[in-house]
């Protein structure tokens, strides 16, 4: 499998938080609760992140050149997978019915190798989600492209926004009723994801850096508590429904 370059790899361990330091974009250990966000339409999304206690990060949004430079590395970090594998996801039951929806992972996904892991169950309302992987799915297997990395016991696939997938529900057994959201219940559904077919790369990166600054100011809001100003979340609201995993895999844009 290639090797990551040192810009790439630098993106990757942002991504999962393997950071140290106080800058308040490079060593922020929950960059991607925000930048998830960014792939949903409206501010549902944050919304539901800011009342689980979640952190939103303004500070992801000071900089339009450097964030679309970071997410291009990181979807420059994708490769295909070599052997195939199941991986499994304690997701939001809300994301869910959004990816059955549109058929796809709205944003970068984290699946895990080792079953659903209790980290995830910190939301309430959850779907559990086994996905079938065949070789040539895009991913990042990070204990192959990271020589050590923070939470290596998660043995973290990250699959891409827009990875298109079949989606079929299967029965809850005993032992996944057992796997509860944080208010104590259980899963609302279990399914079943496998890739359809590979994502196609063409697109662009929204210029609008009104809707960016905007931006700024919903997180910032939601973050402390307050209802964000109409006009800042259509704004917002727009320059998110400009952002694709085809734009960030453009070079052009950096």
């Amino acid at each position: 499998m290639e090797k990551l370059t040192e810009a790439q790899r630098r993106a990757v361990r942002w991504y999962i938080g393997d950071t140290t330091g106080d800058d308040p974009f490079w060593d922020d250990p929950k960059a991607y609760v925000t930048l998830n966000a960014l792939f949903f339409h409206g501010i549902g999304t944050e919304q539901a992140r800011a009342a689980e206690g979640k952190r939103l990060n303004p500070s992801i949004l000071a900089d339009g050149k450097r964030l679309f430079a970071v997410l291009h590395n990181l979807a420059a970090a994708f490769r295909p997978l070599e052997d195939p594998v199941c991986t499994y996801r304690v997701e939001r039951y809300a994301d869910y019915l959004t990816m059955r929806e549109r058929g796809t992972c709205i944003s970068f996904t984290s699946t895990s190798t080792v079953g659903f892991l209790d980290a995830y169950r910190d939301r309430t309302g959850i779907a559990l989600m086994q996905f079938v992987l065949p070789v040539g799915t895009p991913c990042i297997p990070m204990a192959k492209l990271l020589a050590d990395y923070a939470k290596a016991d998660e043995a973290e696939i990250l699959l891409p926004p827009s990875l298109p997938l079949c989606i079929e529900e299967m029965p809850l057994t005993q032992d996944m009723l057992a796997i509860t959201d944080a208010d104590g219940n259980p899963p609302v559904t279990a399914v079943k994801a496998v890739p359809a077919r590979l994502p196609q790369r063409c697109g662009t990166c929204p210029s609008d850096d009104d809707g960016r600054l905007a931006g700024i100011r919903v997180l910032t809001a939601l973050q402390s508590g307050e209802t964000p100003d109409a006009e800042d979340v259509k704004a917002y609201s727009h320059w998110k429904a400009q952002i694709s995993w085809e734009g960030i895999c453009d070079e052009t844009i950096c």
